[in-house]
């Protein structure tokens, strides 16, 4: 019931497999693909974070880039060579790889808005673009949908940007927060996973009763509640314009980003539109400013490099509070 009602919900994905974790769908979505292509390398964008297997661990975006660890101990050469990397939004540098290594790309996995350096948004004609070269290419294009899945729309990013992926990914959100993900997608790609081909996946917890109960139930809340989203995607411009104009008054360099209910503030006085420009902004003063706002009660991201997101719980009062709370936090930056 619980991958019936995944796949009356979001487009183009005609099987999906459960499994316990985001990394662990992400893991087996880039097994998959090299599996069904006879390919060994995938192309993953700066700061993107796609779990903690060792194949996502270059260049990484989450607490990877929190702690600035951009080299991994225990991350074999070997795997680290099979990862090529792009700057996010940057076109021509993932066709130059793709030429570079013509034939040998199996993948390529990118957050469609990235959350794991901020909130950054795809420029227009990005995703288009991916979907073009993977089409000319013979590359399997995935969707780490683990932060936009049923987040952003009902078919999350894949309806939300009109794009359709080869491969999608998921993660705690369609547990309700419970342990677990997904992945799935077209079916002459997902026939391949074992017991239908020989790409093995297999787990104990997998699909287990306690999360699948939790998902089915939020999901169906979400299915047979679509105006949610258009709640969300309202309150969360209204907090957008809030601390625009607080701000503003701050008199301060920043960017804030926005997309649906996903957000974030970055201290900076150029655009953030990747992980180099996301890296630049003065994150020292981002810490100040979560550290101020947690004084005067208010939980935000405790790094610039993870999106804030917005929950239909919030009312128009708790809105206000974190604008407000935010003014009187910026006077002791």
């Amino acid at each position: 019931e619980m991958a019936e009602l995944i796949i009356s919900m979001v487009p183009n994905v005609d099987l999906i497999r459960m499994v316990s974790s985001g990394t662990e769908a992400c893991m087996s979505a880039i097994r998959l693909a090299r599996g069904y292509t006879g390919k060994n390398k995938i192309i993953k964008f700066e700061g993107h974070y796609h779990g903690h297997a060792d194949s996502f661990l270059v260049k990484a975006g989450s607490g990877v880039a929190t702690f600035n660890i951009q080299t991994v101990p225990g991350v074999t050469a070997g795997v680290a060579n099979d990862t090529l990397t792009a700057p996010y939004n940057d076109l021509d540098a993932v066709k130059k790889l793709a030429a570079e290594h013509k034939g040998q790309i199996a993948s390529i996995i990118v957050e469609p808005v990235a959350g794991n350096m901020g909130c950054i948004l795809p420029q227009a004609g990005f995703h288009e673009g991916l979907r073009k070269l993977c089409d000319e290419e013979g590359i399997v294009f995935i969707f780490d949908e683990v932060m936009t899945g049923f987040r952003l729309a009902p078919g999350g990013a894949q309806e939300k940007l009109n794009i359709k992926a080869d491969l999608v990914t998921y993660g705690k959100v369609i547990g309700g927060g419970m342990p677990v993900g997904a992945f799935g997608g077209k079916r002459e790609i997902m026939q391949h996973i074992a017991p239908l081909g020989n790409v093995y996946q297999a787990g104990t917890l997998s699909g287990n009763p306690i999360a699948m109960i939790a998902g089915y139930t939020m999901l169906k809340e979400l299915k047979s509640n679509p105006s949610i989203y258009k709640e969300l995607e309202e309150k969360t411009i209204y907090l957008k314009d809030g601390l625009d104009a607080v701000l503003k008054a701050w008199g301060q360099p920043f960017v804030i980003n926005q997309f649906g209910s996903m957000i974030s503030i970055h201290f900076s006085d150029h655009p953030v539109t990747d992980f180099a420009s996301a890296v630049s902004a003065n994150n020292d003063l981002f810490k100040k400013y979560f550290h101020a706002m947690l004084k005067r009660g208010i939980y935000l991201p405790p790094s610039a490099f993870e999106s804030w997101f917005l929950n239909n719980a919030l009312t128009k009062e708790d809105l206000d509070k974190t604008i407000e709370t935010t003014k009187e936090s910026l006077k002791e930056l």
